[in-house]
């Protein structure tokens, strides 16, 4: 296999298969590197917004997602003591977009979809248990050193891209820094079959209140008869132990809605929660991409389709460089994407949390106001929507030159 213009990509995740279709699609060999020996199937996310159905509509990817997913034509913003206070309808996007609704289909069955396809380009290999641990580049191309199971293996290619995470390994090689916060909860996902729809929750619903917000979500699950998705804050000091103990998590799914007998809890999960940055998406031959280039708190469904669109937008400019364009191409690259990573991802993912957890009455009976007031005009609606449908975000990004 030619390494003069092969892309090296570490990371098996939902960014690193859709930049690794998306160059096999334009004849340029590629390399996955990922550390693990499987896709983790674990709760993670699992929201597609308009922008992010439109482009993998165009490399015919749409429809298999669409075949597994549940569609979402409203979302719900809910109080715990008053119920529903406002109920968008995504319909009123259909003006500006093929796909005026979310899809609910979690991102390691995007992988599973991508990965399958991958199958028909012998120049694109996918190699499991090669976990990336150094990095070096020359003018000529990178090397990059893994751990396999047979023993260290050293890999060269024209490129590199970092899709592989916060924690990412390329990017702790590259001269950048993570800029940002961590916050000090974390969010518990708690995950059951009982079926909330049945009392008129939206497949999407965010849940205020000022001591315990939640969020809740459905999605295919594992058997694809559906799975609901309940998050929580939770103490980031508290041992693990403690928050997964099972009458403490039945007291916080209970206290949240009320049954008779206990929820079948199916999965949970504990995560940290940051918003960080890249300072450059960009050093040299070293790119990043997704989680390893931004990360936020999950409420609104941005982080995931923020690093799928990067990958559209690199994937594009790796062709074009590989065949003779300018790599200053990869500098318009670090200006779109960070442009809108900060003005827009950060923003709008910190107002979210900063809404749903709001503690002052006051502000927070003014901020209902306000999405009611939103939800009743179409001149507000629309363009409320086209910001956390993330089509304005698409759109700033595409007018940086």
């Amino acid at each position: 296999m030619s390494e003069k213009n092969r892309v090296l990509i570490a990371g098996a995740g939902p960014v690193g298969f859709t930049l690794a279709y998306n160059l096999a699609r334009r004849g340029v060999p590629c390399t996955i590197l990922e550390g693990s020996d499987r896709i983790f199937d674990d709760p993670r996310a699992g929201t597609i917004h308009p922008p992010t159905l439109e482009m993998f509509d165009e490399i015919g990817v749409t429809p298999t997602m669409m075949e597994r997913g549940y569609k979402v034509t409203h979302y719900q913003y809910r109080d715990r003591k008053q119920g529903v206070i406002a109920d968008f309808e995504l319909g009123v996007l259909e003006s500006e977009t093929k796909f005026p609704f979310r899809l609910m289909l979690e991102q390691h069955k995007i992988c599973y979809i991508l990965r399958d396809l991958l199958k028909g380009y012998a120049d694109c290999e996918v190699l499991m248990q090669h976990r990336v641990m150094d990095v070096a580049q020359d003018s000529d191309g990178v090397t990059v050193n893994v751990e396999a199971p047979d023993g260290r293996k050293t890999f060269r290619g024209a490129y590199l891209v970092g899709c592989d995470g916060g924690r990412s390994a390329v990017r702790k090689s590259m001269d950048v820094t993570f800029d940002g916060f961590t916050y000090e909860e974390r969010f518990l996902v708690l995950s059951t079959r009982y079926d909330f729809g049945q009392f008129g929750y939206a497949l999407t619903n965010y849940i205020a209140d000022p001591q315990e917000w939640c969020a809740l979500f459905k999605v295919p699950g594992q058997d694809e008869k559906g799975m609901w998705r309940v998050v929580f804050p939770a103490d980031a000091k508290a041992d693990p132990k403690d928050i997964f103990e099972e009458s403490l998590v039945q007291r916080r799914v209970q206290g949240f809605h009320k049954i008779e007998g206990d929820y079948d809890i199916v999965h949970r999960n504990l995560y940290d929660v940051h918003q960080r940055v890249a300072s450059r998406y960009r050093d040299g031959r070293l790119l990043v991409a997704g989680d390893a280039a931004h990360i936020n708190n999950p409420l609104g469904g941005m982080g995931m389709n923020f690093g799928l669109h990067d990958a559209f937008n690199l994937a594009d400019k790796l062709e074009r460089v590989l065949d003779g364009a300018s790599e200053d191409l990869f500098d318009l690259y670090d200006r779109q994407r960070r442009t809108v990573a900060q003005e827009y991802l950060q923003r709008q993912t910190i107002e979210n949390k900063r809404n749903i957890e709001q503690k002052d009455s006051v502000a927070q009976e003014a901020f209902y106001n306000e999405l009611r007031a939103i939800n009743a005009d179409k001149g507000k609606l629309l363009p409320y929507l086209m910001r956390v449908a993330m089509i304005e975000g698409i759109r700033r990004a595409n007018s940086i030159v």
